[in-house]
């Protein structure tokens, strides 16, 4: 058993309608589609139905033990999809009238019966689909081929459960993309998803690389909740027939200065070590949806039948050598490609709401600098800071970088005559000569009036309790109400902060990214980046 939070029955079935009712409450999308954006969802998730026969893994029942259920056969994938195309329907006639009651369909034909001697959960079309290789044409032909083959050769014949666990790496934003990637494949396997723990760092004065004699940044696991916000995500994907298990642990902690290989280490009781196994190589490499799903496709159902194999001649079904199979990811950063189903992605995004602790300090800010309101601002990500170095001398020394900040900001509109918040790691490291140096430059500049930053509205015994990515969140979420917003190129804060604005259905027009193309990450960023 897994000793885990549950969060109740399920419903079944995976391709549903990512969105929210008009009371806030999750949804299966039973209402008209008018927002072009949920039809593109829509469209996505029917493009990826070719791989959905693996999908039918979700949970039948979780029981407040959080044991593991025994699984029922398939069912609801043909509905599922039958129900999405009626929502594609009505969408599409919404504002064109009533429509004739149709004709009651014809009642669904008898499955042909399967022959004598097939275990009790032997399911045709898992088989199939675990073994596409075999190309069977019908539920009968699996039966068969299981029956003359398939026991002997132990290919997996029964519905398998999977849990997928992943690591979410490095700073705020680069973490939002491991979960975003980790959530995506999941809402296509059918897999329970167990959260991992947050991260953060000890100072944004200390210099990060991946080579562990250059690097000077400290990590260090916190509780997930200190940045998003966990109730609502667990109730947000259950609704949609994912079952999300809370984080069992913080430590032991992996080496992120090694994200490829950084599996999660925490211990999690009832789960057996010999049905886990793990996906190496897809830190940062941009697969397509479908490439991902083949891996796991191959992961899983290869531990699966390396049991069964064992477990030859043993009584009971299958499923009992097999109860489950757990899939580990190393850090899931950039693993996907979001462009190659950008409908489903803009699905999970939405579904991955910030702290609501967080979201309370940022209306405070807002509140005491506009006013209540009255007064607009400005926002500027200015990607600075000591940990931020190499990229200034990439770009030619930090003179090409101001000035490409004041050529940007005054191109999307910035000026003298509007107030404007800087976000910068700075000031958390104690660099106020800097800052002052900084406010004094852009209103030089004339591109602002004046400038704000949240220590001048968060006491710093208040600002104290906050960890690093919490203080970047806090920012985040401020910029996000900003009226124009400027970044830099290079940064996954800045690009994922332009992207949430759009998610936020603010026009693309009012952010701004610093042109860094020397750097080399635009490419990368365009297409495991966008989520809208």
């Amino acid at each position: 058993m897994l000793p885990l939070t549950s969060s109740g029955p399920s419903r079944r079935g995976s391709l549903l309608h990512l969105t929210n009712s008009p009371g806030g409450t999750p949804s299966l999308g039973l209402q008209p589609i008018r927002d072009p954006s949920n039809l593109r969802f829509l469209a996505g998730l029917l493009a990826v139905t070719t791989c959905l026969l693996f999908l039918g893994l979700h949970p039948d029942t979780y029981p407040l033990s959080g044991a593991f259920p025994r699984r029922r056969g398939l069912s609801g994938l043909v509905a599922d999809s039958r129900l999405l195309a009626r929502h594609a329907e009505a969408a599409a006639g919404a504002d064109q009238g009533p429509t004739p009651r149709p004709l009651p369909a014809s009642p669904a034909p008898t499955p042909p019966a399967l022959p004598a001697g097939l275990p009790e959960d032997f399911d045709a079309e898992a088989y199939r689909a675990y073994h596409p290789h075999l190309d069977l044409p019908s539920a009968r032909a699996a039966a068969e081929h299981y029956l003359a083959h398939g026991r002997e050769e132990g290919l997996v014949a029964h519905r398998l459960r999977v849990l997928l666990r992943y690591t979410a790496c490095t700073g705020l934003i680069n973490q939002h993309y491991s979960h975003i990637a980790a959530f995506s494949l999941a809402s296509v396997l059918g897999a329970e998803v167990v959260l991992p723990p947050a991260v953060c760092r000890d100072s944004f004065a200390h210099y990060f690389s991946v080579f562990k004699e250059k690097n000077e940044v400290q990590w260090a696991p916190v509780p997930l909740d200190s940045l998003l916000d966990v109730p609502a995500l667990i109730a947000w994907w259950k609704a949609r027939g994912i079952h999300v298990h809370e984080t069992p642990a913080l430590t032991p902690f992996p080496d992120l200065t090694q994200p490829g290989v950084a599996f999660p280490l925490y211990a999690q009781p009832g789960v057996d070590p010999d049905l886990v196994v793990r996906v190496e190589g897809v830190y940062l490499k941009n697969m397509e949806l479908g490439e991902l799903v083949d891996l796991a496709r191959e992961a899983v159902v290869g531990r699966a039948r390396e049991r069964l194999l064992a477990a030859r001649g043993s009584s009971g079904p299958p499923s009992a050598a097999v109860p489950y199979v757990v899939l580990d990811l190393p850090c899931s950063f950039f693993m996907l490609r979001t462009l190659s189903d950008l409908g489903l992605v803009s699905g999970v995004a939405r579904s991955l709401a910030f702290a609501p602790a967080l979201h309370a300090l940022a209306d405070r800010v807002v509140d005491e600098m506009t006013r209540g309101g009255v007064l607009p601002f400005n926002g500027v990500h200015l990607r600075i800071e000591k940990d931020a170095r190499d990229w200034a001398m990439i770009m030619g020394g930090e003179q090409v970088v101001w000035q490409s900040y004041v050529k940007t900001m005054r191109g999307v509109g910035q000026n003298e005559s509007v107030p404007l918040y800087a976000a910068s790691g700075m000031l958390t490291y104690g660099a106020s000569t800097d800052m002052l140096r900084t406010v004094a430059f852009l209103k030089h500049m004339r591109v602002c009036s004046e400038i704000h930053h949240k220590e001048m509205y968060i006491p710093k015994a208040e600002l104290e309790l906050l960890n690093s990515e919490q203080e970047a969140l806090l920012d985040f979420i401020v910029l996000s109400k900003s009226r124009l917003f400027v970044g830099f190129g290079s940064s996954t804060f800045s690009f994922y902060l332009r992207e949430y604005r759009s998610l936020q259905n603010m026009s693309r027009s009012t952010s701004s990214l610093v042109d860094a193309s020397i750097i080399g990450t635009d490419a990368l960023f365009a297409s495991a980046g966008t989520v809208v």
